[in-house]
């Protein structure tokens, strides 16, 4: 769908992606019209009724369609949600799949999780770009039948830096947004149908997670895949026009078959810490859930039950 939008200050349309009016000056962020063609969220009433955003009949805001994202993809599932205190979601996923090449056993999994920087100039921009940029070079490398996949991963993350500063700056703003990264790739090992290997990389402290059942079916255990890049409690790198390091690092892991990847935001996270606290929830919740999507909208559920600080991104993907 074409996101509509249309100025608050003046009315004017603007064009399809635009962030800012050209009539006025006046700032796009969280103005996108609603889904063509759903009702009212609170009172029901035709969408005809719905105009700039806004129910004519009851007066509430419609969501943005980027409130509540989900997708799925080959033994993938992803849902990004606003939240309950942020006024837009500045969280975004790409998920590739690359079907059998000849250099791979099976098929492998790429998965972009952004976490756009709310002190900055567009993060929701930004975080978009970011992750359709990087998946798409991932993508793009692994159908051409590049092995070397630290060098692929290294290559995705400039090209998100590259989209990132492309963003628009606010005058007197604090510069293009920034974002944290995980991109992973997961694949069958060549030769080993038992063995599954990960490529962890990241800017930042969005997170990627091992999950399988313990040994002889003991609960779940959880691995956490990467370091958090954070001094204190600020982020120490990220993407974006002021980024002092761009550098990706770069974790490779290797499971056994049959396990899941979890990746995810830190609006997630915040809430579970520590491995083991992860483990207790989605041990609790896979009695509840039967497919990935389910345990990632559960997941991001238990996030917004939690009070919804933030946005919330989780990508699960079976192995």
């Amino acid at each position: 769908m074409t996101e509509i939008q249309t100025c608050p200050a003046c009315s004017e349309i603007g064009a399809p992606g635009a962030t800012f009016c050209e009539a006025c000056g006046a700032d796009f962020a969280g103005t996108l019209a609603p889904v063509e063609g759903l009702p009212c969220v609170d009172c029901g009433a035709d969408h005809s009724e719905i105009l700039d955003g806004y129910c004519g009949d009851c007066g509430r805001k419609q969501p943005a369609e980027r409130d509540h994202l989900v997708e799925t993809l080959g033994a993938m599932a992803a849902v990004t949600d606003r939240g309950k205190r942020h006024h837009q979601n500045e969280d975004h996923f790409a998920l590739g799949r690359i079907e059998g090449p000849s250099v791979y056993v099976g098929d492998a999994s790429v998965v972009v999780v952004c976490d756009g920087v709310s002190t900055t100039d567009f993060p929701e921009e930004a975080s978009l770009l970011a992750a359709t940029a990087a998946r798409e070079s991932l993508v793009t490398a692994l159908e051409a039948g590049e092995t070397d996949i630290e060098a692929a991963l290294a290559d995705a993350i400039a090209a998100a830096q590259s989209a990132t500063e492309t963003v628009a700056i606010k005058p007197g703003g604090q510069g293009p947004a920034s974002t944290t990264i995980v991109a992973t790739v997961l694949r069958l090992e060549p030769g080993d149908e038992t063995l599954v290997r990960s490529w962890t990389a990241w800017l930042g402290d969005s997170r990627a997670y091992w999950v399988q059942e313990g040994d002889d079916g003991d609960g779940v255990v959880v691995t956490q895949l990467m370091v958090d890049d954070v001094v204190g409690t600020s982020i120490s790198r990220w993407l974006g026009a002021d980024a002092a390091d761009t550098n990706p690092s770069i974790h490779i892991f290797e499971h056994d078959v049959g396990g899941r990847l979890l990746s995810c935001s830190d609006g997630l996270w915040k809430y579970v810490p520590e491995a083991d606290q992860l483990a207790e929830l989605i041990e609790r919740l896979d009695a509840e859930t039967n497919t990935p999507l389910e345990l990632a909208e559960a997941l991001v559920s238990f996030a917004n039950e939690q009070g919804g600080h933030d946005n919330t991104t989780v990508v699960i993907t079976s192995a």
